[in-house]
C-alpha cells in the first residue's frame, strides 16, 4: 500500500508540475508486464531433437552450435514444453559416424536419433565484426526455425515453408582483447536460445521493452 500511495503522490506532483517525463516513467514502472503467448505449442510428451545446422553457411566458431542447442534444450525442459530433449552429444556422434550426414534429410536425422519431432534451427548469419581489421565488435546472428515430425510432416510454420526468422544483434563494442570474440559469441547464443525457446511457451515481457521492440502503444 505504501508503494501505491507513494506512486500516486508522485503522479499528482508530476501532473501539477506539467512534467511528462515522470508520468511516462511511472506508467512504465506500474504497468503489468505484457503476456506473450506461445507462437506454436509443441505436442505434449514428445522426445525433441534441437538440430542446429550450418550446412548452408558454415560457421568458424563451431561451439556456437553446441551452446545454442544446449540453451534451447534447457529452456524447453525448464518451461515443461518438451517431454524430453536429446543432448547435443548424440547429434555430434551421429555426425562423426556418418560420412553421408549432409545427405540426410532433417526428419531422417531425427529418426536415427530416436526423436519424435525436430526443432530445426538453420544458421543463416553469424558474424562478430563488420570489418575484421578493426577492434569494433558488432555481433549478428540470424536463424530460421522450423518444426517437423520425424515422419516428414511439417508442423510449423505451415504458412511459411522456409521457416520463422529469429534475429539477434548486439550493440557495438570496442575491445582489443583476443578473447572477446568468444565471449560475444556465447552472449549471442544465449540470447538466441531464449528467443527461440520463447516461441514455444508463454512468457512475460516488461511493457516498456515490449513497446520499444514492437512499436506498439
Amino acid at each position: 500500500m505504501r508503494r501505491i500511495a507513494a506512486a500516486a503522490l508522485l503522479v499528482a506532483l508530476a501532473v501539477t508540475s506539467g512534467a511528462c517525463g515522470p508520468i511516462s516513467w511511472l506508467v512504465a514502472v506500474l504497468a503489468p508486464p505484457k503476456r506473450i503467448p506461445a507462437v506454436y505449442e509443441l505436442p505434449e510428451d514428445k522426445k525433441v531433437l534441437v538440430f542446429v545446422d550450418d550446412i548452408v553457411k558454415p560457421v568458424r566458431y563451431e561451439a556456437v552450435k553446441r551452446e545454442l542447442t544446449e540453451g534451447i534444450n534447457d529452456r524447453l525442459l525448464k518451461e515443461k514444453v518438451a517431454g524430453e530433449t536429446l543432448p547435443y552429444e548424440h547429434l555430434f556422434r551421429l555426425i562423426a559416424s556418418r560420412p553421408d550426414f549432409n545427405l540426410l534429410s532433417i526428419f531422417e536425422v531425427g529418426k536415427l536419433l530416436g526423436a519424435d519431432l525436430v526443432v530445426y534451427v538453420r544458421l543463416d548469419e553469424f558474424s562478430l565484426k563488420d570489418s575484421p581489421n578493426v577492434p569494433l565488435w558488432h555481433g549478428k546472428l540470424r536463424t530460421t526455425v522450423r518444426v517437423m515430425d520425424v515422419s516428414g510432416k511439417p508442423l510449423w510454420p505451415l504458412d511459411r515453408p522456409a521457416g520463422h526468422v529469429v534475429e539477434v544483434e548486439m550493440p557495438e563494442v570496442i575491445d582489443a582483447s583476443n578473447t572477446y570474440g568468444t565471449e560475444l559469441a556465447s552472449q549471442m547464443a544465449e540470447r538466441m536460445a531464449e528467443r527461440i525457446a520463447r516461441l514455444f511457451h508463454t512468457h512475460y515481457v516488461p511493457r516498456d521493452i515490449w513497446e520499444t521492440e514492437t512499436g506498439a502503444r
